[in-house]
């Protein structure tokens, strides 16, 4: 499984203003939650509701998981980017 693009625009200015090595790191953190966050509301959607059965349901999931990362993220990423800028 390949992790989603993130835009350089989404990146806090702090970020871009860090370098492509920091840039690089923060937006694999950010693709990181995207695709945990997209994880968690696929298991949220119970097996027998017209969420699971219908043939726009992953769509929904899938935007539902992009609004709840969208802008600066649950903060997830953020942690993770300074994990890995201080090792």
């Amino acid at each position: 499984m390949s992790l989603p693009v993130v835009s350089n625009a989404a990146l806090p200015a702090d970020v871009r203003n860090a370098g492509p090595q920091a840039q690089k790191n923060y937006q694999a953190a950010l693709s990181f939650e995207k695709v945990l966050v997209g994880e968690l509301v696929k298991e949220m959607v119970p097996k027998d509701s017209e969420l699971s059965d219908s043939p726009y349901a992953s769509n929904m999931q899938d935007t539902l998981s992009t609004a709840l990362v969208g802008g600066q993220g649950l903060g997830l990423a953020r942690q993770l980017y300074k994990e890995m800028q201080s090792s």
